[in-house]
């Protein structure tokens, strides 16, 4: 008789975005940006973006509240509206920013998520943005220290003294994920959602790139 093994949502959730989260992770903007080739306002550019879809998730999450499955992982100690506003201020930037169409139409969609009750297309947006900035995230406040002189108040976004350290928080994320009551369609709805959300990114990046005047890769 032979064992079998389950998977877990967490981990079908990191196999089914690895590539999409390694094709957001090399954008030809981000690369500059973390190389230190760019300048503090295609990192202001990028945060004035960046409150425009975080806003519309933590809407999102304010109008799904009360479901179960996204309680489960639901924390405002992750909002980062508040302190993304905060950073535009200290940078010199603007809440008011024109949205990029790559932004729009991320924008759009958290919106028609709401609207909808989609709470497993929710939760995915909710696990790729929140747990990105619990990992990678933290390595990206530093480099813009770093790099581009960027002060601490500009970096309120990447500090959350609310919930401890980022890995075992991380854990407790996924172990909640994974215990919470989706159906087997609302799981996949959940893996597809979390590629989806990746692929916005991406956009959001490759718009940056055009508006910035990023310049091409050299060998």
């Amino acid at each position: 008789m032979t064992g079998t093994t389950t998977t877990t949502l967490s981990e079908q959730l990191r196999e089914e975005t690895r590539q999409a989260h390694d094709r957001a992770e090399h954008s030809m903007f981000m690369e500059q940006l973390l190389n230190g080739d760019l300048d503090a306002a295609a990192f202001t550019a990028l945060q004035e973006q960046a409150y425009l879809f975080y806003s519309a998730l933590e809407d999102a999450v304010a109008a799904l509240a009360g479901d179960s499955r996204l309680d489960s992982v639901d924390d405002r100690g992750l909002d980062r509206r508040a302190r993304l506003a905060a950073d535009l201020a200290a940078l010199g930037g603007t809440v008011d920013a024109d949205p990029l169409p790559e932004t729009a139409a991320y924008v759009a969609e958290l919106q028609r998520i709401a609207r909808d009750g989609d709470v497993p297309g929710l939760v995915a947006h909710h696990y790729t943005r929140y747990l990105g900035d619990l990992a990678g995230g933290q390595v990206i406040g530093r480099l813009m220290g770093r790099h581009y002189d960027v002060p601490s108040s500009g970096l309120n976004f990447y500090d959350f003294p609310e919930i401890g350290k980022p890995k075992p928080y991380r854990d407790g994320y996924r172990a909640r994920l994974d215990a919470a009551d989706f159906s087997a369609s609302e799981k996949e709805r959940l893996l597809a959602a979390a590629v989806e959300a990746f692929a916005f990114n991406s956009a959001v990046f490759a718009g940056l790139e055009r508006t910035r005047n990023v310049p091409a890769a050299t060998d």
